[in-house]
């Protein structure tokens, strides 16, 4: 018997997984890089440079400009796809979670967002 390929021994597999991982990573840097560079002449105030993103509330997400919150919602978003390891960006599914999660942001502005947007995915 020769010698098996990568792909016949789940190479393939792991490539995908790690280009998968590698994207994120990388669209997670670019939506950070976008938080922290809104228009100062829109009057349009960016995020702290660090921000807790397990400590950032509904209330803060609610107070933000609609451009800064709809990247904000952009970036977040993201980040709970990467942490339940989501294999396939799904527009609807995701708006419909968004919608979910503001609406409870709106009855509850204490709740961390990332935590309201991972019961919204429920």
């Amino acid at each position: 018997m020769g010698p098996r390929s990568d792909s016949a021994c789940g190479g393939g597999l792991l490539e995908s997984v790690a280009m998968m991982r590698i994207t994120s990573a990388l669209a997670c840097g670019l939506a950070m890089a976008m938080l922290g560079a809104a228009p100062a002449a829109g009057g349009i105030e960016p995020l702290p440079p660090r921000t807790g993103i397990d400590a950032f509330t509904c209330g803060e997400l609610l107070g933000l400009q609609p451009e800064m919150q709809e990247r904000a919602l952009i970036y977040l978003s993201g980040v709970a796809d990467g942490r339940r390891a989501a294999a396939v960006y799904d527009a609807e599914a995701t708006g419909a979670a968004i919608d979910r999660m503001l609406a409870a942001c709106r009855m509850t502005p204490a709740l961390p967002v990332l935590g309201a947007l991972r019961a919204a995915w429920r």
